[in-house]
């Protein structure tokens, strides 16, 4: 997981491990280097380039923990506990305010991300700009100190020479939450889908409250792998009840995970012993995440096999075919025959307007436009109830719930409509790997993203909390309009044509001067505050329908974004599958024309050369070489 979410870049797997890894990496690594030597060897350089790509994503793979929680949870130091060593600020008055990424590396550095706007609001996000930075530098690159200091950047990725991130464990500390159910609680949410692992951080102060379990059960249907880590527990001696709590609320609502309770605090002293890393509680969160690498490890050695599947079975073609020339020379016309065949249908496969091309081109413009849609829809049905929601209440006094309110439903419509893009993006891929029979899932990992932190970057503006006039204003409008009945009464008095008549008639006026002289007020002050109230509910209508159009401009412009992206990486990768069909496929007609002119001897001496080589690959393979290029067959015949 790391955090689609505050937008952050692809986090980048640890360079420079001079040590071979063990186990299945190990394994899936050897069967790269034989495929390799086997595409050399018979002359398939852009087989060759594949394995290469391969063995560069199994060695350099990238397996992302992250940690979530409350503010001031321990996340940061738990972090620094785990690596023992400080590298995330963790001073009581700082905050830590954007996701910080550490890796493997040789040597210790840091580098800073910044979004770039693009020139071209129609076109391309370009990539974040970076800025190299010292360990030192990274306190104020992460917190909220220095914010005067320039743009704050999205993200800050740490690399270090640490023997716990050898193996590819990427730890990421994340911002906290402010409320689990606060738009940046469902930002953080939303950027689970790239996590292998969760880490979920409390305290032992208390028991999980009802926000928690609420968010907890959301962070386990976007990342199954997770655990719980109550922290501080030197500070509380109640810890263990409180993890036997947690326990106990997981367990009501059906959610299978570990409680581990540590003390970060234990694990940083510098005078280790036995003892003291048994009392800190680290043993069993070093033990999670080591069944994390491993299954990290497994799912990169599961595509490095389909790579070393696909090479296998292109060059298995060839080979057979060979030898079934090789081994059955009165079979040679009809092999001859079918291996045409084949040619001109990977050939159809491989051009531009080959069936698959077509697919992915219509199925992505449509998945833009119906996420547009999906986007523009619940963006409309928010307007429509934050404007019920100004409405309900005075802006003046509200406005600062109304604004948090506003932010979370974005936030949440902004993740929701990136799930939908998300599982409609699967079902493409699937659909068009199905052109050349492949397992989508097994084979292929494209993944989608679109960054919906906008809900919390984006301004929403201040409001004139009294609109025009103020107090005083309403006032003085209040008493000129009060005081001009009475003053056109006195003076109609005045003219009377005698004092003593205007006296009395004054005397009269008076009392029913002063009443509608009140009345007059207390209607204008009424009025001006009414009208007063309806203009701060059009200002707050204005700001927020501002702020809507802002999100529905990022968060639209970054799912398409993300789809054309989905659509390049398709395309180059099915159309370097159809070529390497294509090519062998000429190649395996080639060898088979090739076999006709050999000699007795030479037939004997290429049928053991060739049964070693399918040996071989059906090794590799784990299966029938047949099977496999029956297989290609079965995709070229859909071209």
């Amino acid at each position: 997981m790391a955090p689609r979410r505050p937008t952050a870049p692809a986090v980048a797997a640890p360079r420079g491990s001079k040590d071979e890894p063990p186990g299945l990496v190990a394994e899936a690594l050897a069967r790269v280097a034989v495929s390799s030597r086997l595409a050399v060897e018979h002359d398939r350089p852009d087989l060759a380039e594949r394995l290469v790509a391969a063995r560069s994503r199994l060695t350099e793979r990238a397996i992302p923990v992250v940690a979530v929680g409350e503010f001031k949870r321990g996340k940061s130091t738990l972090v620094n506990a785990l690596l023992r060593r400080s590298v995330c600020p963790v001073d009581a008055d700082i905050v830590t305010a954007v996701p910080t990424l550490i890796r493997y590396g040789d040597t210790a550095g840091a580098t800073a991300f910044y979004r770039q706007d693009s020139p071209d609001p129609d076109g391309p996000s370009p990539p974040p700009r970076e800025r190299a930075l010292s360990i030192a530098d990274i306190e104020s690159a992460v917190s909220e100190l220095d914010r005067d200091a320039g743009p704050r950047p999205t993200s800050v990725e740490v690399r270090l020479p640490h023997p716990l991130l050898r193996s590819g464990l990427c730890l990421v500390d994340t911002p906290g939450v402010g409320g689990l159910d606060s738009a940046h609680g469902l930002i953080t949410l939303g950027a689970l889908d790239e996590a292998q692992a969760v880490l979920f951080v409390t305290d032992a102060s208390q028991e999980f409250t009802a926000p928690e379990m609420q968010f907890l059960q959301m962070v386990v249907q976007r990342c199954p792998m997770a655990a719980c880590v109550v922290t501080k527990t030197d500070l509380f001696p109640h810890w263990r009840k409180i993890v036997a709590l947690d326990q106990a609320h997981l367990a009501r609502a059906g959610l299978d995970l570990e409680v581990l309770g540590v003390s970060s605090f234990l694990r940083l002293r510098p005078d280790q012993d036995a003892a003291l890393t048994e009392e800190s509680g680290f043993r069993p969160l070093i033990r999670f995440l080591a069944a994390v690498v491993s299954g990290g490890a497994e799912r990169a050695a599961r595509a490095a096999d389909a790579d070393v599947a696909f090479v296998a079975a292109q060059l298995g073609r060839q080979v057979e075919a060979e030898r079934q020339v090789v081994s059955r020379p009165q079979e040679t016309e009809q092999v001859v025959r079918q291996l045409t065949t084949a040619r001109a249908r990977t050939e159809r496969l491989s051009s531009p307007s080959a069936g698959w091309q077509q697919v992915l081109t219509d199925r992505v413009q449509d998945l833009v436009t119906d996420v547009d849609h999906e986007l523009q829809r619940r963006l409309r049905s928010v307007t429509r109830d934050v404007e019920e929601v100004i409405d309900r209440g005075d802006p003046k006094d509200d406005w600062p719930d109304v604004e948090a309110w506003l932010r979370r439903e974005v936030a949440a419509e902004a993740v929701a409509t990136y799930d939908t893009m998300r599982t409609r993006a699967e079902a493409v891929v699937t659909e068009v790997a199905s052109q050349f029979d492949l397992e989508a899932g097994a084979t292929l990992e494209f993944r989608t993203t679109a960054p919906v932190a906008h809900a919390d970057e984006v301004d929403l503006g201040g409001l004139d909390a009294l609109g025009p006039g103020g107090r005083f204003g309403t006032a003085m409008t209040a008493v000129r309009s009060g005081a001009f009945v009475p003053m056109a009464l006195f003076a109609a008095a005045g003219q009377l044509p005698t004092a003593v008549a205007g006296i009395a008639v004054a005397a009269v006026l008076a009392p029913i001067s002063l009443m509608i002289f009140g009345a007059i007020i207390v209607k204008t002050v009424r009025d001006e505050r009414l009208r007063q109230l309806v203009h701060r509910r059009q200002l707050a209508k204005a700001a927020a329908r501002r702020y809507l159009d802002e999100i529905s401009f990022r968060v639209g412009k970054d799912c398409r974004d993300a789809l054309r992206q989905l659509q390049r990486r398709l395309r180059d990768e099915f159309q370097d599958r159809a070529a390497a069909m294509h090519r062998s496929s000429v190649a395996t007609l080639a060898a088979a024309q090739g076999a006709v002119g050999l000699t007795d001897a030479e037939r004997t001496a290429r049928s053991r050369s060739l049964a070693q080589r399918a040996a071989e690959l059906r090794r590799l393979q784990g299966g029938s070489v047949v099977a496999g290029a029956r297989a290609d067959d079965r995709a070229v015949a859909r071209a």
